[in-house]
């Protein structure tokens, strides 16, 4: 087999490449304002699909600081995630759950604990079929298995035209549904 100058090149570059693809990359933001100082850290492997990310946020003129730590690790059936956040005088809410893909769409299991103490189940769901007709749904529910809030929309497609319905429920006395945020990477 003849061996030239540009094979042997090629093969190198292969070589060393292999070994990059396989390390974490990291980014670093950072923020100074008058009040404010921020950074946040995020961590990508793509071969083991882990993804990190970590927040602080300090208020210059009290110097309290809030933090956010958050995980996502890819599955064979999709991702779960992982979030705790602390708040600037010491109080911690977290996130857990599970997404799995389904054909034409995904579903979402999960648990939040906010930062009184209290527990809440999370559920959703989207799909989407060949013809752009869509569906998610999201519901929350407190420890004693209530719907705290639940949130339904179908969009469907018919003659170059999109109606979409939205129907929102919560029960009384509740302002907003605890919301989750999932790492970007």
């Amino acid at each position: 087999m003849l061996k030239t100058p540009m094979m042997i090149a090629s093969l190198a570059a292969l070589a060393l490449a292999a070994p990059l693809a396989a390390q974490d990359k990291t980014r670093t933001k950072t923020y100074e304002g008058p009040n404010a100082t921020a950074s946040q850290t995020t961590t990508v492997n793509p071969e083991t699909g882990t993804a990190t990310r970590d927040r602080a946020v300090t208020n210059v003129n009290t110097g309290q600081t809030a933090t956010s730590s958050a995980v996502r690790q890819r599955t064979e059936t999709g991702s779960t995630i992982g979030v705790v956040q602390t708040g600037p005088n010491g109080g911690t809410r977290s996130l857990e759950g599970e997404r799995v893909r389904t054909e034409g769409g995904a579903t979402f299991t999960g648990s939040a604990t906010g930062r009184g103490g209290q527990t809440y189940g999370l559920a959703g769901s989207r799909s989407r079929d060949g013809q752009g007709n869509s569906q998610a749904s999201q519901s929350v529910t407190n420890a004693a298995g209530e719907t705290v809030a639940a949130r339904d929309r179908v969009t469907t497609r018919s003659n170059g035209q999109a109606s979409t319905t939205v129907n929102k429920t919560r029960a009384e006395g509740v302002s907003r549904p605890p919301r989750a945020r999932r790492p970007r990477g």
